[in-house]
């Protein structure tokens, strides 16, 4: 078994690129060698900033032999009319190193079949490695030599090491070696290596770590060393990977920025840290400290001068921050709306000023339907504020905080904590407070009416403005606070607020969202539930109702049954018959069941008990089976064929209130 081992060196990565090497390899190199027939045992990626790779152990020394069918010219090419072989016969043969024994004749067409003999899996490598690197795809990618190539930066080295010698190969006029390269800041000299393990020693020894999960163990690991010193480290899982793409040796430093800016909101100055300089804040008994923590990319800060310059920029982002806080709250928080007039939401949609003039009658609509009105005042309050931030000082130079800084805003002014709150949460898809989550509806649900109106339609994998995740947020909200809410008559409210009609396929959209939204339960039961897009709680605990009784000898009967109820009737429009005219006793035994069961039924779904509505309706099931049994409803006599048609319709509506059960998969087939 053998090892190969591949690395590229390159200019400094773009922090955006890194994930999709990782990917792009990931899927590359494994299924272009199982193509080729290479057999492994395991296969790693790596990528540090100035370099990016794989190694493969466990490889076969060669590929198998393989049975290669290749087709030839049809038959009355291949022979002449003496039945003896043509050129073309002979040529294709020739061309493929097989003889006429090797001939057989399918559907008038020669075919050759002949062993492949396996292939030297160092060949295989020397042929493939190149075009899956000329292979991948790049966000931006950078061109040198006249244009002439292109890549995601410049390379420098080439390294391919195959049990322990250098395997050949040519990359952008880069020929390849046994040799790389350490930390540039601390021995920038090229060294031999013969194996991973080699490879990862020496790295270590020269301060590379290639591995990017090691480099988040070596971060997390510093910082958790620091926390035992007593101290409360903010590890954003984001910061850490973005620290992690962007060093080889990731070192911690200590600083400390000027005490006075502890003053400023706890929000701000994280962002402030983490966002402009990628440091962590320090807490300390839960309250924030004039600490913070950087990571550098060398092995120690000698003289002290990049802690130095992080203090130095730290303390100027800072002093920044507070100019733009202090000027921001000389003012009420309401008084920014002004400045939504001036800032466009989107160019067909008007003002953000207009933008939060409709998500208050939006928000008024989903208030009345709901029954809020005791919590009218403070969720117009909020619709009102939410988006007054957008035009503060602190929330343009630093727009990661908008929301954050509405809601610290709020509370400086003395506004209910609910309306503080709400206004930060209803940028969430999680929010804890009813205001956040009716404004947060209204805001989503204008977005993608308006977006709709103006033909921003999202198709395939574009969706720009983000309006499936916008639909699925609605979906989550309602289902979080248990509301039933019917959403078509907002979406027309907000057709009505942007002066339109409703969009051609709009509510298709929301009803396709809605059946991905209920897929993780089982697809087919999100697909019978989707016709309830718009009274979204229903059509969630009716498939949850479902998901628990699919399966059952019991429903898979009455699944049955229902099904030839609705086949029967579906094309029958009307729902009126006339219980007089009924003859025989299985149709008047279901009838009177029906009589039972509906108004029982009826009231546990007012109630949003699907679970117990459809373990009663299950009850209908044997007399609907004995009903079919017995009674024939296409009888030639049309008063009693529409009469049962339409007593039958009845049922199929009662049914309906749980979604088409009839897209249910069955065990039993009707």
């Amino acid at each position: 078994m053998s090892e190969f081992l591949f690395e590229i060196g390159v200019e400094e990565l773009p922090t955006t690129e890194v994930p999709g090497i990782i990917q792009q390899l990931s899927e590359k190199v494994p299924d272009t060698l199982k193509n080729e027939g290479v057999q492994f045992e395991k296969f790693e990626v790596f990528v540090a900033p100035r370099r990016f790779g794989f190694v493969l152990d466990g490889l076969s020394d060669t590929t198998p032999d393989r049975i290669v069918e290749k087709k030839g010219p049809a038959v009355n090419v291949a022979y002449d009319k003496d039945g003896q072989p043509t050129k073309a016969l002979l040529g294709f043969l020739k061309s493929n190193e097989s003889t006429l024994e090797d001939v057989k004749i399918v559907e008038n067409y020669v075919y050759i079949t002949k062993i492949q003999k396996g292939i030297k899996t160092e060949e295989v490598l020397k042929k493939v490695v190149p075009q899956i690197i000329y292979g991948l795809k790049f966000r931006k990618p950078m061109k040198w030599g006249d244009g002439k190539y292109e890549f995601v930066r410049i390379p420098h080295h080439l390294l391919a090491v195959y049990n322990g010698r250098t395997l050949d190969m040519e990359i952008f006029e880069l020929k390849s070696s046994n040799k790389t390269i350490g930390h540039r800041f601390v021995r920038d000299d090229y060294f031999e290596v013969n194996s991973y393990k080699d490879y990862l020693e020496k790295m270590d020894n020269y301060y590379v770590i290639p591995q990017i999960e090691k480099r988040r163990e070596f971060i997390i690991k510093q910082l958790e060393e620091f926390e035992k010193q007593g101290f409360e480290v903010d590890k954003d899982v984001s910061l850490i990977e973005e620290v992690a793409i962007l060093t080889e040796y990731p070192k911690m430093i200590q600083g400390e920025f000027l005490e006075k800016y502890l003053e400023l909101p706890e929000e701000l100055i994280r962002t402030t840290i983490k966002h402009h300089q990628r440091s962590f804040t320090v807490k300390k008994n839960g309250k924030i400290t004039n600490l913070f923590l950087a990571f550098i990319d060398m092995p120690e800060d000698v003289k002290g001068n990049a802690r130095k310059g992080y203090e130095r920029v730290i303390n100027a982002r800072l002093e920044d921050a507070r100019y733009y806080y202090d000027k921001d709250i000389r003012v009420p928080l309401e008084s920014f709306n002004e400045k939504l007039k001036e800032m466009v939401f989107q160019k067909e949609l008007g003002t953000l000023y207009d933008k939060v003039k409709r998500i208050e009658k939006i928000s008024q609509h989903i208030i009345e339907i709901l029954g809020l009105e005791k919590k009218s005042d403070t969720i117009l309050r909020t619709a009102r504020l939410c988006k007054a931030d957008v035009g503060s000082h602190v929330v343009y130079e630093f727009p990661e905080l908008q929301g954050i800084m509405g809601r610290i805003y709020a509370l400086k002014d003395g506004e209910p904590k609910d309306v503080a709150w709400g206004i930060e949460e209803h940028y969430s898809n999680n929010p804890t407070t009813i205001e956040g989550a009716v404004v947060g509806i209204a805001d989503r649900i204008d977005t993608v009416v308006g977006n709709f109106v103006i033909g921003n339609i999202p198709s395939g994998s574009k969706d720009p403005y983000g309006l499936r995740s916008k639909v699925d947020d609605i979906y989550s909200i309602v289902e979080k606070f248990s509301w039933d809410l019917d959403l078509k008559p907002i979406i027309s409210a907000a057709c009505e607020e942007l002066n339109k009609e409703l969009p051609t396929g709009l509510f298709e959209f929301f009803e396709n969202r809605f059946e991905l939204y209920n897929t993780p339960l089982r697809y087919d039961i999100a697909r019978a539930v989707r016709e309830l897009w718009n009274k979204p709680l229903r059509g969630i605990l009716s498939a949850q109702a479902i998901m628990e009784l699919v399966g059952t000898d019991e429903f898979e009967h009455l699944l049955v049954g229902f099904e030839r109820v609705h086949n029967i009737s579906r094309k029958h429009e009307s729902n009126y018959f006339d219980s007089a005219k009924f003859i025989q006793d299985e149709e008047k035994e279901l009838f009177e069941k029906y009589l039972e069961v509906k108004p029982v039924v009826l009231d546990y779904i007012k109630h949003l008990n699907y679970k117990d509505a459809l373990r009663k309706i299950t009850e209908l099931r044997p007399f609907i089976d004995k009903y079919f049994d017995k009674v024939f409803v296409m009888v030639e006599e049309e008063d009693i064929r529409l009469n049962r048609l339409g007593f039958l319709k009845t049922i199929d509506e009662l049914f309906s209130e749980f979604g088409d059960l009839t897209l249910i998969e069955k065990k039993l087939q009707a």
